[in-house]
């Protein structure tokens, strides 16, 4: 292990120790056959590394044979075989074309034999399926290692090694690998130039051959000004870069119909964006990127897309929440200035930024980001159109909604984060498509919003909310987010069965009943403020309010709850919620002692 480390460690910054367990799992390891996966998004470094260990003198020295196969997304797999067979063999004779089973051939020549074989970039189980009847099982402790920018084309192939999945470059790391390719021969960067030469490195993002392809260009300019000019501008700095969407454009290639949108869709945000996964997912959701027959699944399926997204490397998690799951994403700035270009090429969207409106063609969708600028020009009607405001400042009263006269197929509304004056009850009133609404207003009336029949998401912020029963005749909502609403009445006959989440409502215990949540069988995320008590702290003790029956919607996987008292019977209700997966208490008051135990799957005070 210390030859191997003294031989390789030097070339592989940042990736030693994935080398030397590699290395490891080569070497020893189980005697039968054994699978070795690289798995890393474009750019990470995946052949690099199995180039260094497959040249490595004691991999040559342990293995009989070995051969070094480049797959790629489309291949022939007659002529990799005989790639592979001359290698083995060294035998580079043309007769070896007119062979009528080449693979038999291969296969009698690895039997017995310790061989060390490697696929580069392996796409999909079915290339593997093509080729692994080649390999002959044997006790030899032969191995194959793999490439893959797609995981779960390496736990398809795994056998018993898990896949090594190679991480960006941490700061340190990348600036160790671009102080080092500069400088070569263990030459030191000048102090003059060292912070400027970290700040280079920082700005690649721990891409290994985005380093490399900067370390050229700053070998050959070693003037303080002008790796300042790099720092600011590494993008338009590689030279490669062509050659670099032409990858993306592999990776792209490569991915199911369905998730093309979603990528692209991705790639209409600010540079360095954290992209909010569950806004992301309802957007999708909104913009029908995401269908199934059963619309109770969406959400699920969305979650399973993005998963996809960050499987195949086109996408990073860059925050995540308590239980594992996303809670923000990004795109690196090569793959979103890959989206941007085909988002003009297939003519999916038109970025504006900030508004500005030139002629427009029919049948593409609008993006506009509002930024802290003043909003001009007039604006005309597209066929479809799509609006989200990922961060804004507040614009100093500038008011959006003239515009939306003219966009009347918008779907997705994000303002959030500009406060709105007083013309929201005209302001939607073409807005007939609209699937998604987040504002944030002073005052909110339900009845501005009630006749938007295909609204899915309605999240408000708003110090005067005024609901109606109008709210339960949008059968097609699933997520209403309101800060603190009370409780409308809801007719007999009506039930929502999209509702999945509903908060923050506020509601006596007498309200909740069983008829009551059964109006909205698949609510699954629920933010109350039960104000039975609120007013009458000191009458809580009589029994009659002690034996209340309280009741919440059974399939329940996060509840929220707000200003009230924990007593027996309300935490025999929560421990009855099999589903519950979140549960979230704020200004909670206790009758009992003031501590939870968990004995016989109930929960009690």
């Amino acid at each position: 292990m210390e030859n191997f480390e003294e031989s390789c460690i030097e070339e592989l910054v940042g990736f030693d120790n994935a080398a030397q367990n590699i290395f490891r799992h080569l070497i020893s390891g189980v005697k039968d056959l054994d699978v070795v996966s690289i798995v890393g998004m474009a750019g990470i470094g995946k052949t690099a590394l199995a180039r260094q260990i497959y040249n490595n003198r004691i991999i040559i020295a342990h293995f009989g044979v070995r051969a070094w196969c480049s797959v790629s997304q489309t291949y022939n797999r007659r002529e990799l075989v005989l790639q592979i067979l001359k290698q083995i063999t060294g035998d580079h004779r043309s007769n070896y074309v007119n062979l009528d089973y080449p693979e038999d051939i291969l296969r009698k020549c690895l039997y017995r034999k310790r061989y060390f074989i490697v696929l580069d970039n392996m796409w999909n189980g079915k290339t593997w399926d093509d080729f692994l009847s080649c390999f002959p099982d044997t006790v030899c402790r032969s191995r194959i290692m793999i490439t893959t920018r797609d995981e779960g084309m390496a736990r398809y192939v795994k056998r018993h090694s898990d896949p090594y999945s190679l991480p960006f470059l941490n700061d340190e790391r990348s600036w160790e690998l671009l102080e080092k390719r500069v400088f070569q021969q263990g030459n030191s960067c000048p102090l003059e130039l060292v912070k400027l030469g970290q700040l280079v490195a920082k700005k690649c993002k721990g891409i290994p051959s985005l380093i490399i392809m900067i370390a050229e260009i700053l070998s050959r300019k070693r003037e303080a000004s002008s790796w300042l000019k790099v720092a600011y501008d590494v993008s338009s700095y590689v030279s490669d870069k062509e050659m670099s969407m032409k990858t993306l454009q592999s990776s792209y290639d490569h991915l199911p119909d369905h998730l093309k949108p979603c990528l692209l869709y991705m790639g209409l945000f600010p540079k360095n964006y954290e992209i909010p996964v569950s806004d992301l997912l309802k957007w999708w959701i909104a913009e029908e990127f995401v269908q199934n027959f059963d619309t109770l699944k969406l959400e699920k399926l969305s979650e399973i897309c993005l998963c996809d997204l960050v499987r195949s490397n086109l996408v990073v998690v860059s925050k995540t929440r308590s239980n594992g799951k996303v809670k923000c994403c990004i795109v690196l700035d090569q793959v979103r200035e890959f989206c941007l270009r085909k988002i003009t090429e297939e003519k999916f969207m038109q970025l504006i930024v900030p508004y500005s409106y030139p002629d427009q063609p029919e049948e593409q969708r609008l993006c506009m980001y509002i930024q802290d600028r003043t909003m001009t020009s007039d604006f005309k009607e597209s066929d479809q159109e799509f609006i989200v405001h990922p961060k804004f400042s507040i614009l100093d009263h500038k008011n959006p909604f003239r515009f939306l006269n003219n966009l009347k197929h918008v779907r997705v509304l994000h303002l959030l984060d500009i406060y709105l004056d007083n013309s929201l009850p005209t302001a939607f009133q073409s807005l007939a498509h609209l699937r998604y609404l987040a504002i944030f207003v002073k005052a909110f009336d339900i009845k501005w919003v009630s006749h938007l029949l295909h609204l899915q998401t309605l999240r408000v912020h708003s110090s005067y909310i005024m609901i109606s029963p109008a709210i339960w005749k949008m059968s097609k909502l699933r997520h209403v987010d309101i800060n603190e609403f009370p409780v409308p009445v809801c007719e007999d006959h009506i039930v929502l069965h999209n509702l999945k989440t509903l908060g923050m409502c506020s509601m006596s215990v007498a309200d909740m009943t069983r008829k009551f949540w059964d109006k909205f069988p698949n609510v699954e995320e629920l933010r109350l403020h039960i104000n039975e008590f609120g007013d009458h702290i000191s009458d809580y003790s009589s029994s009659a309010l002690m034996n209340l029956d309280i009741i919440f919607p059974s399939r329940l996987k996060c509840l929220s709850l707000s200003e009230i008292f924990l007593t027996d019977e309300l935490v025999s209700s929560i421990a009855k919620l099999r589903r519950l997966q979140t549960l979230k208490l704020s200004e909670i008051y206790f009758t009992g002692e003031k501590h939870w135990d968990l004995s016989d799957n109930t929960l009690m005070i």
